[in-house]
């Protein structure tokens, strides 16, 4: 009885410590992206330079992310959440600093420090939550990237409110960038240490280094996951400026969508978890896509703000379980690390380097005529969402 009170213990312990990181990682990136209007005048520069300033974060991001595979086979998912963290926190002291001098290059530079600190962190909380989850035998990584989602709404309205009191934007960089690396050097040696490794033969000390073979189904469960993630990613560089730009209205407004979009997301990630154990992942993700093309169709064609905010809820419900179900199903099996890394990389090139590549496209069309191309690509996923069924071969 003691040893079940002990495991059950210990699994609340990390499953808290990673709601807490989920958690933080939405603040963070929430309170930047609401104030892009602002960050844009700050260096004063169009939209389409403004996606190269948000491209080199991608650039970074995508860097890491290559790495981080054979990263946490070595050292493991703690390490990388703690590398991660602190990169992170120190590219925001750089883009905070670089928008008082007013540079461009700064907050790029600055942008690829912490893109290369997201990358690998993001990835070592989602294969920490992947071994839960199976350690479980139930939904929780959708619970988790609520938190994400909860942190973002969180973050959102930090952000709004910091622009209705003309509160610096670089002081609350500066402040969330040190609340970030602090917690996660306060909490990471909770986790357990061997998290993610690749396992080492009995008898040897010698790592057994198993290429992730990219097989149909990973193709699918990677192309399903960069379909939502786009949309997903796409909405928080592109939704606010969308209401500045092309609906005409203020930055408090812009805001408040954002925050609507961001709290069905908390709503839909929270809840999911029931609706995928009853009816299965590819019921769930199929069914809120189709419920997602609507809601970015609601967002372009509207000829009002509060059919927009509608649409937005849609949207926002529409990508909120596809990064988290489409990882879970990279984690069925054994030894399932490194499929996690792989499809979680898919995500990620869709979510950090497609939505600065449609800021070219949103200056060249506009920014809601570009979002057609989002729920497009919504569709994709609803098909590739077939992949995602429950699956063991290892």
């Amino acid at each position: 009885m003691s040893t079940v009170a002990t495991e059950t213990r210990s699994f609340r312990s990390r499953a808290i410590i990673l709601f807490i990181y989920f958690l933080v990682f939405g603040v963070g990136g929430a309170s930047w992206l609401v104030r892009l209007p602002e960050v844009r005048s700050y260096i004063h520069v169009s939209t389409a330079l403004l996606g190269w300033v948000l491209f080199a974060g991608s650039v970074g991001a995508m860097t890491s992310l290559i790495l981080s595979g054979r990263f946490i086979a070595r050292f493991g998912a703690r390490s990388a959440v703690i590398v991660g963290f602190t990169t992170l926190g120190l590219g925001q002291v750089i883009q905070a600093l670089s928008l008082i001098t007013e540079m461009p290059l700064g907050v790029a530079f600055g942008g690829l420090i912490a893109g290369l600190g997201y990358g690998i962190g993001d990835v070592g909380i989602n294969v920490s939550g992947a071994e839960l989850e199976k350690d479980r035998g139930k939904s929780l990584l959708p619970q988790l990237h609520g938190a994400y989602s909860l942190g973002a709404l969180a973050g959102a309205g930090i952000g709004t409110i910091a622009i209705v009191v003309q509160f610096s934007l670089v002081i609350q960089m500066l402040a969330i960038a040190f609340i970030t690396t602090a917690i996660a050097w306060a909490t990471y040696k909770r986790l357990p240490a061997d998290t993610g490794k690749t396992q080492v033969t009995h008898g040897s000390a010698r790592v057994q280094r198993t290429p992730v073979s990219l097989n149909k189904r990973i193709v699918f469960l990677g192309l399903g996951i960069m379909g939502l993630s786009l949309a997903e990613g796409g909405s928080n560089d592109w939704l606010a400026l969308s209401v500045v730009d092309d609906y005409k209205l203020d930055a408090t407004t812009a805001g408040i969508t954002f925050a609507i979009m961001t709290f069905a997301m908390v709503i839909t990630r929270f809840s999911g978890g029931k609706l995928v154990d009853k009816f299965g992942r590819v019921f769930a993700l199929r069914t809120l896509g189709v419920a997602g093309v609507v809601g970015i169709l609601l967002v372009i064609l509207s000829p009002t703000i509060y059919l927009a905010w509608l649409g937005a809820a849609l949207w926002g419900a529409g990508v909120a379980l596809g990064f988290p179900l489409f990882i879970s199903a990279a984690a069925d099996g054994e030894n399932s690390s490194q499929r996690v890394a792989t499809v979680t990389a898919f995500g990620y090139v869709a979510f950090l380097v497609g939505p600065p590549l449609l800021g070219f496209l949103g200056q060249a069309w506009g920014l809601l005529n570009m979002f057609y191309l989002l729920a497009f690509f919504v569709a994709c996923a609803v098909f590739f969402a077939g992949a995602a069924k429950p699956y063991s071969d290892d």
